[in-house]
């Protein structure tokens, strides 16, 4: 196993073993839990596209999926597939919305 892969599993299971960790802590104090479940009632999760669409927004420049992931990882705390991206993003691409496939795996923002 590569030192990639390795960083990634450890990283997929900090993120796992955190939640864990605030569900365990919501659960000992038992007003934050009403409170937060009150706030966060309506708000909905970004998908992983939309994610990308603003990572690709602010990057300016064509981005591979491996890096998308990466990123995605970094700055959202989100652990992703690097096909079912690639495949959600060639699905956006081939119908014309959002992101255009510039190489294979590598995505760019419609202009």
């Amino acid at each position: 196993m590569d030192n990639k892969q390795r960083n990634l599993i450890l990283e997929t299971m900090e993120t796992l073993l955190e939640l864990q960790l605030r569900s365990i802590r919501k659960m000992l104090n038992k007003e934050e839990v009403t409170v937060d479940v009150m706030q966060r009632r309506g708000r909905k999760r970004k998908s992983l596209v939309d994610l990308s669409v603003e990572l690709l927004t602010d990057e300016q420049h064509p981005v591979h999926v491996d890096e998308l992931v990466e990123l995605l990882m970094n700055r959202y705390g989100r652990v992703t597939d690097r096909d079912s991206l690639s495949s959600a993003l060639a699905k956006k691409a081939n119908q014309g919305m959002l992101v255009r496939r510039v190489s294979p795996a590598t995505f760019e923002l419609l202009k």
